[in-house]
């Protein structure tokens, strides 16, 4: 099974910065040489990753920290013996900022093949409304994406990632707790206190949830009053591998009653030996009404109406009681450069953008990044 993830050490930080490297492999065009600035990145997911590639090959030394044992937030990879199941249901955007980025790190093997949106079903509302609940995965969503698979699922991705981050020479650190960030007597960032330890830095990017921000900054006299007001949307999910085609001729359904999203995301390179795409099916859903029991429960309805026989087909699945879609409201979206003055950035969906889930998350961890380096 794929690991997105890079072990610490076990014994205690002791971290020093070195000299960034002087073979970049020019993934994506950085700035002329300046005075090097130390930043730590918090937060392993898409939006940290992509802001620890953008800052390093704009020259700034980069950590990045992780209280995780493996990289990709959301989009871990969780065993699901020999087949590939994503934890949740993603989709990526064609031409997006994701795409846009790993086309940079000169991965086009990773971006998979179309997702035929013509055939998500939708129950109790027209076509168009549907097709925009599964761009943004949200109930007032709108606008339509035309959306890819990636191949080998979003740990292929997340892999992508990280060898470009390590390639550019951004340290990692897992399994390490991020505990305060420490201001000097300007009210500007002097370093941030890891595992105990303290590490000097010149500059951070909070590339986590809005709440966990809010608690990083608790030691300083920064306002953090809309960090802590924002909203979270838990979803329940289900990720199965079945050994029949229950889905039929459709690629997807969407209930507008009971909030139910379910997309076939059969391929080749995610199936088990035992199977085929003529045979298997791969599917994820998300119940957008609820979580927990009642969300779960929601899921297992809607599949036995419109999936007949899919529990008898199970080879592999997970249940995910509660799992967090959005971190905030679209209304509660946050400026990314609310604290720049202090050498601070978010960088996360719940940050103001055009765009939507793991493309949110890339533009936003870019930006950020960006911010730093003009600033």
């Amino acid at each position: 099974m794929r690991q997105s993830g890079h072990k610490s050490r076990r014994s205690g930080l002791h971290f020093q910065w070195s000299e960034s490297p002087s073979r970049r492999r020019n993934l994506i065009r950085h700035q002329p040489k300046r005075p090097q600035v130390r930043v730590v990145v918090i937060g392993g997911g898409v939006a940290g990753l992509s802001a620890a590639i953008q800052l390093a090959a704009e020259g700034a030394a980069v950590l990045l920290v992780d209280l995780k044992g493996t990289l990709g937030g959301r989009v871990r990879m969780q065993e699901s013996g020999d087949w590939v199941l994503d934890s949740g249901l993603h989709l990526m955007r064609r031409r997006g900022p994701f795409q846009q980025l790993l086309r940079r790190l000169r991965a086009p093997r990773v971006l998979g093949k179309k997702w035929d949106a013509a055939h998500l079903f939708p129950v109790g509302c027209d076509a168009t409304r549907a097709r925009q609940v599964l761009s943004s995965m949200r109930l007032e969503g709108s606008g339509e994406e035309r959306l890819i698979l990636p191949a080998g699922g979003w740990s292929s991705i997340v892999g992508r990632l990280i060898l470009g981050a390590r390639e550019l020479g951004v340290e990692i650190l897992v399994e390490k707790p991020a505990e305060a960030v420490i201001l000097d007597d300007e009210n500007r960032v002097k370093a941030v206190r890891v595992a105990g330890e303290e590490v000097d830095c010149d500059a951070v990017v909070l590339a986590i949830p809005p709440k966990a921000a809010a608690a990083l900054l608790a030691e300083t006299s920064l306002a953090t009053d809309a960090l802590e007001s924002c909203s979270e949307h838990r979803v329940a999910a289900i990720d199965a591998a079945l050994m029949g085609k229950p889905m039929g001729p459709y690629a997807g359904y969407w209930g507008e009653d009971s909030g139910v999203l379910i997309i076939d995301a059969t391929q080749p390179d995610r199936l088990s030996e035992r199977g085929s795409v003529e045979e298997c099916t791969i599917i994820h859903a998300i119940c957008l009404h609820a979580d927990g029991e009642e969300g779960l429960d929601a899921i297992k309805s809607f599949l036995d109406s419109r999936c007949s026989g899919w529990r008898n087909m199970v080879a592999a699945r997970r249940s995910t009681e509660s799992i967090m879609l959005h971190p905030c409201s679209a209304e509660e979206r946050l400026d990314g450069e609310l604290y720049l003055e202090n050498r601070i950035v978010l960088a996360g969906t719940h940050v103001a953008n055009t765009h939507d889930l793991s493309d949110a998350a890339v533009d936003s961890g870019r930006k950020a990044a960006k911010a730093l380096m003009r600033d």
